[in-house]
């Protein structure tokens, strides 16, 4: 694939390039390796370059679509965190013991409510289905699928509320 323009011009767009670079990444290295992508491309892509027209702008296109597709990439991807950059506090993990009593107090509790509210609450709270879908499935008004759930969550954190917390202290 032959370029359709020169070295020269190339060269001479460079200084300006990079300051356009420089605005987009506020990020000197970010700059010089957009950039360097920026060349990059347009030397793989020289054929689609049309002479007579403004090479600059083609080049300064080029750099800002590269941008935004980096930016893209980042959105999905998260933002690399060097592991020696990042505080330990993110590593620890927190006692999963307490946790493990809760759940089980509120599954004890889930278990002696009403078969029905039960079954609402898994649809609902546990498999994410809509209300709508649940509605269907139990062959209920959307209304009365809403009203019962409800009832059913405020009957299980009653229930969670008003039984008494097993403690260490009490067990020993």
């Amino acid at each position: 694939m032959t370029a359709t323009f020169s070295k020269d011009e190339l060269t001479e767009i460079l200084p300006a390039l990079h300051r356009f670079a420089l605005s987009l990444t506020r990020n000197q290295e970010r700059a010089e390796d957009l950039v360097q992508d920026s060349v990059e491309r347009a030397l793989r892509k020289a054929s689609y370059y049309q002479p007579g027209t403004n090479f600059r702008s083609w080049m300064f296109t080029l750099c800002r679509r590269l941008f935004l597709n980096q930016i893209r990439k980042q959105k999905t991807q998260g933002v690399h965190v060097d592991i020696d950059d990042s505080p330990q506090s993110t590593f620890a993990a927190a006692p999963s013991q307490e946790s493990a009593c809760e759940y089980r107090e509120v599954m004890e509790q889930f278990e002696k409510l009403p078969e029905r509210d039960q079954d609402l609450i898994s649809l609902v709270a546990v498999d994410g289905m809509k209300y709508a879908d649940a509605a269907r499935k139990m062959k209920t008004p959307v209304g009365t699928i809403r009203s019962r759930l409800s009832r059913a969550r405020t009957r299980l954190k009653d229930m969670s509320t008003a039984a008494p917390r097993k403690t260490m202290a009490k067990a020993a």
